[in-house]
Order: C-alpha cells, then structure tokens, then sequence
C-alpha cells in the first residue's frame, strides 16, 4: 500500500506506459525500464540519489518531465542528485553544479549559469 501511494505522484512520469500493465520490468521498453528505475531510486526518501544518464532512451516530453522531477527533488526535498550524464544541454538545464572528468581527474568545477553551455561546448570542441 506504501508504495502504491507513493508512486500515483509519478503517473504523469509513467504517461500510463507501465503501472497497471501486468508486465515484468524486462519486457518493458528501455525507456520505461529507465523510468521505472529512475522512480525506484527514490523510493525510502534517500538523501542522496546517482543518476547515470538518466536521459538516455527517453522521448523528449519525458526528458521535460524528468527535468521537473529533478529540479523539484533538490530544490523542495532537500535531496542531493548526482547526475552523470554526456549530454550537456540537459545537464546544464538541472545541475546548479558541473564536474568535468577526464580519466578519472577533475578538469573543470563550475557552477551553472547562462554562460555554462557555451563553456562547456568550447571546452569539448577542441
């Protein structure tokens, strides 16, 4: 009952694509399997969740919705998420901090702002 209750505040996420359907997790879509996962890890009220490219498989109105979760998690919750991803537009768009990684070294710490992508975009670029 616990967790039915907390996942109905993800139906708009799940778009009615996987609660209710009868199905294993292995016989949903990539994208509802990422979702699904991505719903999980919050399950317990962690103060910390990692998110590897938590943008990967997914249709862009999901994309826009994950970015809402996201940002509400951190800014209403209290939540720390790391978010490791490749694609610098989303992350910039939800990340109020940027690490770059190069071998395993920190290349560039930065803080978000307007500026950021075009940073990062150069820095790559090259």
């Amino acid at each position: 009952a616990d967790v039915a209750k907390f996942i109905v505040q993800f139906d708009e996420f799940f778009n009615g694509e996987i609660t209710g359907k009868k199905k294993y997790l292995r016989d949903l879509s990539k994208g509802n399997q990422k979702k699904a996962g991505i719903v999980a890890a919050l399950i317990g009220n962690p103060k910390v969740v990692v998110l590897d490219e938590p943008f990967a498989n997914l249709d862009p109105t999901t994309q826009i919705r994950l970015k809402k979760i996201i940002k509400t998690l951190t800014e209403n919750s209290g939540i720390t998420v790391l978010v490791s991803s490749h694609d610098l537009s989303h992350v910039t768009e939800v990340c109020e901090r940027i690490v770059v990684l190069d071998k395993g070294n920190v290349v560039k710490d930065i803080e978000t702002s307007t500026e950021t992508l075009k940073e990062l975009e150069s820095y790559f670029a090259v």
